[in-house]
């Protein structure tokens, strides 16, 4: 069980680094395509969705930095590792993608106003539409990593990739069909926009939860309990439940009341086995505290 949760740790960070760098290779191929074709068109545009693109390495580059701090050993100045680096990364990257969705709301709510319509051209709309189907793939490719390997920062970065890629559809769709329906680009841009700021928002909020910490889900409690009162029957009851998360390292703290009879070696045997069980089969490191039953108190029943 050990080496297979070592080897995953392994697994979950090179995936982490092959994602930043695939995007970083990526968003600058990408960027010297658009920005070729914009100056040969002299397209804007084109020219601000070039920049655009190239931005995304940036977060890119949060996640690379994110996961090298995340896997750095504990330390004394930090004993449970480093691992809440993850949820640092996680947060500057919604912030950015943040910035992204008011930057587009402001560009779409001024088209709007304008009432100016795109410069027609076929070169244009077939480099946005390559860009959106590469930027759309490298997205659901972050997106799977991440959900694989629990990974918030490569999800925060899928959504990125997302951002970009509807920013280059909006932009496509905008120059085929704006000479007729000038007002598309902006209502488009508004909607994406606004589901692209309720993202960043959520990413933020989700990264910030685990900073400041969080309790124990429901499912987590009944596995806890469950696996304590299975490890001794002189177990009568399993409270005052925290679990830590360290990105990928785990801490678990927990109470058990024992019978008043066991003897203090039995104790420490008691206590010893419900960490290691914790341990083996969860990966999580316990740390429990042992305590006399307090008056009638009875054996909470555990149903599997």
């Amino acid at each position: 069980m050990v080496w297979l949760r070592r080897a995953g740790e392994v697994a979950r960070r090179r995936a982490g680094y092959l994602e930043g760098l695939t995007s970083i290779v990526v968003n600058t191929a990408l960027f010297a395509v658009k920005y070729y074709m914009a100056l040969i068109t002299n397209s804007t545009a084109l020219l601000a969705d070039s920049v655009h693109t190239l931005s995304d390495s940036l977060t890119s580059a949060v996640v690379i930095i994110g996961f090298r701090i995340s896997y750095r050993p504990a330390d004394r100045e930090h004993p449970l590792g480093h691992g809440r680096a993850e949820a640092i990364a996680t947060v500057i990257i919604g912030t950015l993608l943040g910035s992204v969705a008011v930057e587009l709301l402001q560009a779409s709510a001024g088209r709007l106003l304008s009432g100016m319509s795109l410069v027609f051209s076929w070169y244009i709309i077939a480099v946005l539409a390559m860009s959106a189907v590469v930027k759309e793939a490298l997205a659901r490719w972050s997106m799977w990593l991440g959900r694989k390997y629990g990974a918030q920062p490569l999800i925060a970065d899928a959504w990125h990739h997302r951002a970009d890629a509807a920013a280059s559809t909006i932009l496509a769709i905008s120059i085929a069909v704006g000479r007729e329906v000038w007002w598309v680009d902006g209502i488009l841009g508004l909607a994406v926009s606004s589901l692209i700021l309720y993202t960043a928002i959520k990413l933020v909020l989700g990264g910030s939860r685990e900073l400041l910490g969080t309790g124990p889900t429901k499912e987590e409690v009944e596995i806890l309990e469950k696996l304590a009162y299975s490890t001794s029957d002189k177990v009568v009851d399993v409270h005052h439940i925290h679990v830590h998360r360290y990105g990928t390292h785990t801490e678990v703290t927990l109470h058990i009341r024992l019978d008043g009879k066991t003897t203090l070696d039995e104790v420490h045997e008691i206590s010893s086995n419900v960490e290691r069980r914790i341990r083996e089969e969860l990966g999580w490191e316990a740390t429990v505290h042992p305590e006399p039953v307090k008056g009638a108190e009875k054996r909470k029943e555990i149903h599997s």
